[in-house]
């Protein structure tokens, strides 16, 4: 099963859907290696999950990030669409 994902970078689409967003910036961490970085973001979003049907309306929307169970959960709903 093939599905497309949403990089949203600057919140123009959390804002369409009403997903809480807030100002990006400047964060230090270390990459894989340990040496240290900063990443930049524009905006940082919420995590929703939503689920988008063939039509284009809105068929699964969560607000509670999980994880562990996001993907479970939102693979049946697709294969449920699908049937």
């Amino acid at each position: 099963m093939t599905f497309t994902l949403l990089a949203d970078e600057d919140g123009s689409v959390a804002k369409k859907f009403g997903v809480p967003f807030s100002k990006g910036g400047t964060f230090p961490t270390k990459d894989a290696s340990g040496a240290k970085v900063e990443l930049k973001r524009g905006v940082t979003i919420q995590r929703w999950t939503f689920v988008i049907d063939k039509d284009g309306k809105i068929a699964s929307k969560d607000p509670k990030a999980n994880f562990s169970e996001d993907s479970k959960k939102t693979l049946a709903i697709a294969e449920k669409l699908a049937k």
